[in-house]
């Protein structure tokens, strides 16, 4: 019979000790508020999807002001014998380097289609200004890593140049 007693008396207080530790954890955590109210939801649909893509960015440590505006969609046109119209890239930052992939394709009429998300352009360096990188272009079913170079015109637009054994080429890049 002791034995019991004793066995039961230890076990109640253990759940108190262990219980009241929990309750102290509890109440001494803050409270975070994540309900939306009718105001936040109307700012909410009202934000474009770059903007949300850079709210969300901000958000984070590693959100960096000076480079970090490049993130977003860009699009840039092309006119060749292959394809006119023009291509719509996402750019992302991964591990700390900037990728672009294809998110789009448009045709002269205006008639787009998604693209598969290729990955086309890895930004090695970016100052804000100006960067360098790779810029992967197909040519006749072969695709090559070509070395280019990146000029901010504005928050808005760069020009992408790049120079492959007397081929060379600068595209625009406009925020979309």
């Amino acid at each position: 019979m002791k034995n019991s007693t004793l066995l039961f008396r230890s076990l109640a207080v253990i759940l108190l000790l262990g219980g009241s530790a929990h309750l102290v954890s509890y109440a001494s955590e803050q409270t975070v508020d994540n309900t939306i109210s009718p105001v936040d939801e109307s700012i909410e649909l009202q934000t474009s999807k770059s903007e949300e893509n850079t709210l969300l960015l901000k958000d984070t440590s590693d959100y960096n002001e000076e480079t970090d505006y490049i993130i977003g969609n860009w699009k840039t046109m092309y006119n060749s014998k292959d394809f006119k119209g023009a291509i719509v890239f996402i750019i992302k930052k991964e591990k700390g380097v900037f990728n672009a992939y294809t998110h789009a394709y448009e045709d002269e009429n205006g008639d787009s289609e998604k693209a598969k998300g290729h990955k086309i352009l890895m930004i090695k360096s970016f100052d804000g200004y100006k960067g360098k990188g790779i810029y992967k272009v197909t040519y006749e079913k072969q695709t090559y890593d070509i070395e280019c170079e990146i000029d901010m015109v504005d928050e808005n637009t760069f020009k992408l140049s790049y120079d492959y054994y007397g081929y060379s080429d600068v595209e625009t890049w406009k925020r979309q």
